[in-house]
């Protein structure tokens, strides 16, 4: 008898290969893991494999290595065909289903026939089980309002057998194919307090236990503080971070808040040797608390925590710090309308970044500035700051090892103020091109970047006049909106329908308002600009 399998992920494995060792076909077994668990066939010959997304990047990447893929590019073919995700090519397609041993017409298995009547498909396993992530999200369609103890605790033990990004696309997944006549607004806020739970799960359960009691003890007592604790500290902030862009402000300020609350504590005990990296992360968590409120509109609070972040991250003589710092500290000023004071950050973080051997530094430093620059009409100089930053770019591809608050920072990244700087400098062309070669490279589940991307799609095709383009393509950000409802991407939905209001009579209007309406996104708009 087979031994239970102890994660979801386990099970599939466990699955697909009962069907191998039953004769079944590479095909035949992902085509019963889709029916199974209830996924794409895009997925399903992955999760039949055993194989995480990264895993097929690298799979990739050495039978072609001139083209190569990271787990980002998996991830959008995967969420293909929902508007997060992006259409393989027919060569794409070919090559994955060489990896999976399959026809290209097995990926493409689950898209509509339209012509002759298909026969109707076999009938679904008895109970079948639900695929990963979606067992949590179909169980709060039928939950109560309130999150009890009981279902938060169920939540944490899930949290163990799925990843942050596997539950995120999950989520991004679930919210897009869910019926529209429910109730979204009630069934949206039970998701994403039970995602708070679950979000925050492994930055509050340490599977070891010799781990959980020293980081307890160290709790009760800082002055016990040691290596081992600050470690700890050091590998959750990531998760902190990423509960923000995918579940929003509202959600990710909280823990940001307590969590550096209790950092402060151990700041004041720590030995001299440690207090630079214990400063390092309370400036790290100073620096996230400024960024949920900036999202959230709250721009003195934001300012109070950026200063504070700034004046920590130099006690901890952390150059590298200092400058992301000093960047976030320029964008907020170019966003508040006040582009020469956000140059004032973008220079003194790009002297800073000078110190540093750093190629994500001097990039970014470069990146806000070319945004403050161009929002000062400073053509000539956005144009010299985004070629410093594509070269700094171009170094960092060559594999060069990163502080861990760059996750986000990449080539798409680059591709995507260069579409905001265009736009600003009234040339939609190039920022449209920009903003398209931007979005494929993005993490879907990155909400928060996905969406201020295809806002700046939309705003590039309004610029040329294409109303029916520039409607749809809202419609894609409301519909994302509903996993993460920042404040700031509220506001760039209700710019975009603002600068709609001259073509409010035609269809293609009229249908996004339906959707916003939806969606209850058809607040006013704000007269702040970026």
């Amino acid at each position: 008898m087979a031994a239970r399998p102890r994660s979801r992920r386990q099970e599939q494995v466990q699955f697909a290969t009962e069907q191998r060792a039953a004769g079944k076909t590479w095909p035949e077994a992902a085509a019963a893991v889709r029916h199974r668990y209830r996924v794409n066939a895009r997925v399903a010959p992955r999760l039949a494999r055993g194989l995480s997304q990264r895993q097929v990047a690298e799979l990739w990447n050495q039978r072609w290595p001139d083209d190569p893929k990271t787990f980002k590019n998996i991830s959008t073919w995967e969420l293909w065909p929902a508007s997060t995700g992006h259409a393989p090519s027919l060569d794409t397609l070919d090559r994955l289903a060489q990896l999976y041993e399959c026809s290209v017409a097995d990926l493409l298995a689950d898209l509509p026939n339209h012509g002759h009547p298909a026969p109707p498909p076999p009938p679904a396993p008895a109970s079948p089980a639900p695929a990963v992530g979606a067992d949590l999200l179909d169980s709060l369609a039928a939950a109560p309002l309130l999150l009890t103890p009981q279902l938060a605790s169920t939540l944490v033990h899930q949290l163990h057998d799925v990843r942050f990004e596997e539950l995120a696309q999950a989520l991004i997944m679930w919210v897009q194919q869910a019926n529209p006549g429910l109730n979204r607004r009630e069934l949206l806020l039970k998701i994403t307090t039970a995602l708070t739970v679950a979000a925050a799960a492994p930055l509050l359960d340490i599977a070891d236990a010799d781990e959980r009691d020293r980081v307890a003890a160290v709790l009760d007592d800082p002055s016990r503080l040691d290596l081992a604790t600050i470690t700890h500290a050091e590998r959750v902030l990531q998760h902190y971070r990423r509960q923000g862009d995918v579940l929003g402000p509202q959600i990710a300020l909280q823990t940001a808040l307590a969590q550096r609350q209790v950092v402060a504590d151990l700041v004041a005990s720590a030995p001299e040797d440690l207090r630079p990296r214990v400063l390092t992360v309370y400036a790290e968590l100073s620096q996230m608390v400024g960024w949920q409120l900036y999202n959230l509109g709250d721009y003195r609070a934001a300012q109070y925590y950026y200063d504070d972040a700034r004046t920590a991250a130099h006690d901890a003589e952390n150059t590298e710090l200092v400058t992301y710092v000093l960047c976030t500290m320029s964008q907020l000023a170019t966003w508040q309308n006040k582009p020469r004071v956000g140059i004032d950050h973008a220079i003194a973080a790009q002297a800073w970044a000078a110190q540093t051997d750093s190629p994500a530094a001097l990039g970014y430093a470069a990146d806000v500035a070319a945004r403050a620059f161009a929002a000062a009409q400073q053509h000539d100089k956005a144009q010299r700051a985004l070629e410093h930053e594509h070269a700094a770019v171009r170094d960092m591809a060559a594999g060069t090892p990163l502080a861990s608050w760059w996750y986000f920072y990449d080539e798409s990244f680059y591709w995507g103020t260069s579409a905001e700087c265009a736009l600003v400098l009234d040339t939609p062309e190039k920022a449209l091109a920009a903003a398209r070669t931007s979005l494929p490279m993005i993490d879907p589940t990155n909400v928060h970047n996905y969406a201020h991307t295809l806002a700046l799609q939309s705003q590039a095709h309004l610029q040329q006049g294409d109303i029916a383009e520039a409607s749809t393509i809202v419609g894609d950000i409301a519909r994302i909106s509903g996993v993460n409802r920042s404040p700031r991407i509220t506001q760039r939905i209700a710019d975009l329908r603002t600068a709609l209001t001259p073509w409010q009579r035609s269809r293609a209007v009229r249908t996004l308002d339906d959707l916003l309406a939806h969606y209850r996104l058809t607040g006013s708009s704000s007269t702040n600009k970026s």
